[in-house]
């Protein structure tokens, strides 16, 4: 059986390409001021022994921690956001439950919802689960209802991916509320 897909069906995950290029970018950031900090302190830049260790863990550590983070794939529809669980499966919001679908950070881009309603998602969200993943922060303990997702290398872009979010939720924003009057 074939799934139907609708016309506004938007996918965004991690690619690889770019991936790479952020990599490579940092690298020429941070190779030089590296060598300038060897010369300023006597150090020769080539000895790989006192600062090998370092580097080799802070370039394993990156994409594994990228990994482990979930939401990409993500997945955008006329009727809900599908978000991909840190232990694998997915999660899906419908758009009139999300009080917040917004896109933080220019550098390290970070997508940030807050769900109304954790009862209504399918599954249904366990207040701390997708804490679980290491994304503990001040803001965090303050909100339990926001789910952060990391953007980086995300293809389509992530001006897409603003750009979308603000027609989907104020198309959602649109209908009219409940009259709680009565």
């Amino acid at each position: 059986m074939v799934a139907q897909v609708d016309a506004e069906d938007i996918r965004f995950r991690r690619s690889r390409r770019r991936m790479l290029a952020r990599v490579a970018g940092a690298a020429l950031v941070v190779l030089p001021a590296f060598a300038l900090l060897c010369v300023a302190f006597g150090k020769a830049w080539y000895d790989p022994l006192p600062h090998g260790p370092i580097l080799l863990l802070a370039a394993v550590r990156f994409p594994v921690q990228l990994r482990r983070q979930g939401g990409l794939p993500l997945r955008l529809t006329s009727d809900f956001l599908e978000l991909t669980r840190p232990g694998g499966g997915t999660l899906q919001v419908d758009w009139a439950d999300l009080t917040r679908a917004e896109v933080r950070g220019r550098i390290s881009p970070t997508l940030v919802l807050d769900i109304a309603d954790r009862d209504r998602t399918r599954p249904v969200l366990d207040r701390w689960d997708w804490g679980r993943v290491g994304i503990w922060s001040r803001a965090r303990r303050r909100c339990p209802s926001e789910v952060h997702v990391s953007l980086i290398a995300t293809t389509p872009n992530v001006h897409r991916l603003r750009a979308e979010l603000a027609r989907r939720v104020a198309r959602t924003g649109d209908q009219p509320l409940p009259d709680s009057t009565t």
